[in-house]
């Protein structure tokens, strides 16, 4: 969005936790491991935060907020890039 408020429709949150678990199931698949115990649930979107015991992303934490992020691409690119850092650091 032009404001850099991102808000996410409900599909777009359920195609971000679907990216997320395919990412991790891609990072188990190639290493055998991946950034959480918790294949079930890598990431869960709502309320206008992603909540990740998997993943980083931008701020280091467990909670990210949506409106930290420019576009649902953005997420990706940033899902993608520690998938690929933890397989070839892991």
């Amino acid at each position: 969005m032009a404001d850099g408020k991102l808000r996410l429709t409900y599909d777009q949150e359920r195609h971000i936790e679907a990216y997320a678990r395919a990412l991790d199931h891609i990072m188990v698949a190639l290493i055998g491991d991946g950034p959480s115990a918790k294949r079930y649930d890598p990431m869960t979107v709502e309320g206008g935060v992603m909540h990740s015991y998997a993943f980083n992303m931008k701020d280091g934490g467990r909670h990210h907020p949506v409106r930290d992020y420019q576009s649902v691409e953005e997420i990706e690119q940033v899902l993608l890039r520690e998938a690929v850092d933890w397989v070839r650091n892991g």
